[in-house]
């Protein structure tokens, strides 16, 4: 192997131990490699640019845009509490999850969920079950969904991306329509019959015990609890809250002995369920909140739970200086996080995705939620005014005049996007705010970064060399080596992002195809993207799994349990249907 191929392989190794690294973000990791492509001259920087005008790139973020400013007028709480009426456990998921799997064929699964997670619950609630039965099988039937279609879930754009620019032939949507009908009807099938009996049965008051909130209060100057010890002042359990840390100055006392002496100034935090959260910041002479005029407000304010999504720029930012109040008009008055308990001030924590946040809020919290991407609420919105008789007119003729002409083969797909972008713009349903709320930045970086990879990595001949070097590769049927593709993407799926997994093998799949004539290239592609979809074992696995894990109080395990089933149908669907392929 020569020098220009050994640092390209290095480079590549790099990267991909980067991922693993848990404070670096694939954007970060795959930006710096390809700077050094770049200033190693592999690569021009005109060339890394280019990348981004690659059809199938393009194609993605016209559908994020599109996605974004369609999905919160779909009305999915209406329409979900209408079709879901009078229906067990079972009926529930039979008629909710196809349907997630649907719009999931179409929309951003992460949009999907967002918007489904808080009527979900609520629906839940009214009808006396657990929560925590539902929430992970629409996440994981929104993943499912994405495999119905070429523009489902961005790994399946991204690999035709991959495909494009290095020339080779894209997959379609007619070859993933057969495997994705019987992966996602396989997958439905296990959770109806599993989700009640694999999945842990948090109802109303267990799930709300389940996911602790830690407060943090301050004792007010002639509060009458000054002087008296804990157990006298009654702060060892307040509202059914329970006291764990007490900060005076620069002094952390954890636990709190019931003897301690109540000073001014001491900041008190209470861990407890969110109804009892609600009832401490409502009314106590005593105690404030850390910002005075919240405490004052508390009463008349409403207060709203919302979560940190993954790729939302408040991740890894101290709330303190996050300008999280001027943002949002909002304060955070208590944090959960994953059954973890939160120590020190508020104004000190690191917000990390999944974090579920209770917040009083301002006049404008609704409406600057609204042009937000990194803050989704779990709380009830107000339905979106209906578009006027005209405009909605203008929608459907424009909707069917567009699918005509795509299917006519007047117009390509990129142009009927392109189109599409314009009407929704004409009636309202597309702004500027809903563009910069819907592209996800990180995600072009990656994209971009793991193109011009693919390219250096395929004209380079490496791939080759690295084959060359595992001869057993050469003695492997083409099944078993289909095979091999899907369990490997499998696995790294589970442990890092799904797009990043498709970047890292695909160059390895294309030379292994091309060394081995006799696997069907299809099969092997399929694989790939089949497999890095194939990610319920771990929260962390895909951004959905992650989303549900706060609201639902599920532990990681939960996913191990119920997700090995749904693995074992969906790899045993998809291998079958490429064994006959």
């Amino acid at each position: 192997m020569d020098t220009p191929t050994l640092f390209l392989f290095l480079l590549y190794a790099g990267v991909i131990v980067a991922l693993f690294v848990k404070p670096i973000k694939p954007a970060q990791a795959f930006g710096v490699g390809a700077l050094v492509l770049v200033f190693s001259r592999q690569i021009s920087a005109a060339e890394l640019l280019a990348t981004l005008t690659t059809p199938s790139l393009l194609i993605l973020f016209l559908l994020m845009v599109i996605a974004g400013g369609v999905h919160r007028r779909l009305g999915l709480a209406q329409a979900l509490q209408r079709w879901t009426q009078g229906v067990g456990t079972k009926g529930f998921l039979l008629r909710v999850l196809p349907a997630t799997a649907l719009l999931s064929a179409l929309l951003n699964n992460t949009a999907v969920v967002a918007l489904l997670v808080g009527p979900v619950r609520q629906w839940a609630r009214r009808n006396k079950y657990a929560p925590s039965t539902f929430l992970m099988p629409i996440a994981f039937a929104a993943t499912l969904g994405g495999m119905l279609t070429a523009i489902g879930t961005s790994t399946n754009l991204v690999l035709n991306g991959l495909l494009e620019e290095n020339g080779l032939p894209i997959l379609h949507t007619s070859d993933y329509l057969i495997p994705g009908f019987w992966v996602v009807w396989v997958g439905i099938l296990v959770m109806v019959l599993f989700a009640s009996r694999q999945l842990p049965k948090h109802l109303t008051e267990n799930l709300e015990k389940s996911r602790e909130y830690t407060v943090e209060t301050r004792v007010v100057a002639g509060s009458a609890l000054l002087g008296k010890t804990v157990q006298e002042a009654g702060l060892r359990q307040v509202h059914g809250l329970f006291l764990v840390e007490l900060v005076r100055g620069d002094r952390v006392i954890a636990p709190v002995s019931p003897t301690e002496t109540v000073e001014a100034g001491d900041r008190l935090f209470f861990a407890g369920a969110l109804e009892e959260v609600r009832e401490l910041t409502r009314s106590n002479p005593g105690l404030a909140l850390p910002q005075e005029e919240l405490t004052q407000g508390a009463a008349s304010s409403a207060m709203v739970e919302v979560m940190i999504p993954p790729g939302s720029d408040l991740v890894g930012a101290q709330v303190r200086t996050s300008q999280f109040r001027q943002r949002y008009d909002a304060a955070i008055v208590a944090v959960h996080r994953r059954g973890e308990r939160m120590q020190g001030r508020i104004g000190n924590i690191h917000l990390q995705a999944g974090d579920l946040l209770l917040l009083i809020a301002g006049p404008r919290h609704a409406e600057l939620m609204a042009d937000s991407k990194h803050l989704y609420s779990l709380s009830s919105q107000a339905p979106i005014a209906p578009l006027s008789r005209q405009n909605r007119a203008l929608l459907i003729l424009g909707s069917v005049g567009l699918t005509s002409a795509y299917v006519v083969g007047y117009l390509d797909f990129l142009t009927v996007l392109v189109a599409a972008v314009a009407l929704l713009g004409r009636v309202g349903w597309l702004g500027w705010n809903d563009v910069k709320k819907s592209l996800d930045w990180e995600l072009m970086v990656v994209l971009m970064s793991a193109l011009a990879f693919s390219k250096v990595l395929m004209n380079s001949g490496g791939m080759e060399s690295l084959l060359d070097m595992l001869p057993f590769m050469n003695d492997l049927s083409p099944f078993t080596s289909v095979v091999l593709i899907f369990v490997l993407t499998t696995v790294l799926t589970n442990l890092m992002t799904n797009v990043a997994t498709v970047a890292l093998l695909f160059p390895l799949v294309a030379a292994l195809l091309h060394a081995q004539p006799a696997i069907h290239p299809m099969a092997g592609y399929l694989a790939l993207a089949f497999g890095a979809s194939n990610a319920f074992l771990t929260p962390f696995g895909y951004q959905t799994n992650l989303m549900v894990m706060g609201p639902g109080a599920y532990q990681p395990q939960d996913y191990l349990r119920f997700g090995t089933w749904v693995t074992l149908a969906y790899s045993a669907a998809l291998l079958t249907y490429l064994y006959f392929l």
